[in-house]
């Protein structure tokens, strides 16, 4: 199967939105441990309870997006690279 690559630009936007995918995902952890942190260092007594507890919300939330966008992210990449592939090996099939 000795099929020329076509389609090289497509090939970069897959791999640079899977990097994206997961540089999001690292940063979202890091987001969420660094929130977390914060939240309950800056405990000051029983008016801070609440705030605290924002801050905990806050931190569920920033890790949950990052999981989100991440999954987005790679997926998209995923199928285009999958696109791109089904089309070689058509044109592979095709030549034979």
């Amino acid at each position: 199967m000795n099929v020329p690559h076509k389609y090289g630009l497509l090939r970069a936007i897959a791999f640079v939105l899977k990097l994206l995918g997961w540089i999001v995902l690292v940063s979202g952890v890091i987001g969420a441990v660094s929130l977390a942190m914060v939240a309950v260092v800056n405990r000051t007594g029983a008016a801070a309870l609440l705030p605290q507890a924002v801050g905990l919300a806050g931190t569920g939330m920033v890790a949950l997006l990052g999981v989100i966008w991440f999954v987005q992210l790679y997926a998209f990449g995923s199928i285009l690279s999958l696109l791109v592939d089904i089309e070689e090996n058509t044109r592979a099939l095709a030549e034979r």
